[in-house]
């Protein structure tokens, strides 16, 4: 048996359980998902057993958001033919979730005034580098939020999150002037900070965060940026320990059609 059959052997054994359902784990699932790093490079640690379905299943979803992840950096890398590639990729698997390139300048004029952007006042509004998100992408991005929060559940809680757990998740930009003060008054509250890294590689600040739980309750709680794109936040408790919104949904309703 080679060593990379090995591995996965001994890793399943491990970890008998799929961390999303809780079925038998057959495979090793990656979250968030190589597509999502700079050359597919990405930190080590973040592998998860996973049930055939559960794995299979987020593919094209995740395709999406790892081409929004890559498309709203703002750290000075040059794109990619791995970018390339991911447009090509959702283009023809679902093209319903590429972004509207055609905005107006009236539609982009107030958009300006959201972000930390600063456009040259020579500049034609017309030609700022914003495009509109289609309401479709809010589904791709719920469904890698709502693993996000169970992958990192099972890495820090230790367990499966079980299927009577609500979840809620939050997204925003990193540019948008909301977001320093959303990272200044949360991520104290969170008080387990994670740099992910990856031996002998410079990965960067590509994803990172802070996340606190509660052993007793079993609440978890994570904030998460990747680079200057996206930060997110998610919020897994038991019914009676739901607070601050109506927007929760319950664990087992990620399984429905699985």
């Amino acid at each position: 048996m080679g060593a990379s059959k090995t591995r996965k052997r001994h890793f399943l054994s491990e970890n008998p359980l799929c961390f999303f359902c809780g079925n038998e784990s057959k495979t090793i699932d990656h979250v968030p998902s190589r597509q999502c790093f700079r050359n597919r490079v990405w930190p080590e640690g973040y592998e998860f057993p996973a049930c055939e379905a559960c794995n299979n299943g987020a593919g094209p979803l995740e395709q999406v958001v790892a081409l929004y992840l890559l498309m709203g950096n703002h750290d000075g890398e040059q794109q990619t033919i791995q970018f390339q590639k991911l447009i090509a990729g959702v283009r023809n698997n679902a093209p319903r979730y590429l972004p509207k390139i055609d905005m107006s300048a009236n539609a982009k004029k107030p958009a300006l005034t959201l972000y930390n952007f600063e456009h040259p006042a020579d500049e034609p509004v017309a030609n700022a580098p914003i495009v509109e998100l289609p309401n479709e992408n809010r589904v791709a991005f719920e469904a890698f939020e709502r693993r996000l929060t169970c992958a990192l559940y099972y890495m820090h809680m230790g367990e499966v999150m079980p299927m009577t757990h609500m979840i809620r998740t939050y997204r925003l930009q990193a540019i948008q002037k909301s977001a320093d003060d959303l990272i200044r008054t949360a991520a104290p509250m969170l008080p387990n900070d994670i740099k992910t890294k990856r031996q002998n590689t410079d990965i960067g600040d590509q994803f990172f965060y802070n996340w606190y739980g509660d052993p007793s309750t079993k609440m978890f709680v994570f904030l998460a940026q990747f680079s200057l794109s996206f930060i997110f936040i998610g919020v897994s408790c038991r019914p009676e320990d739901m607070t601050g919104g109506e927007d929760y949904r319950p664990h087992s309703d990620d399984l429905v059609g699985n």
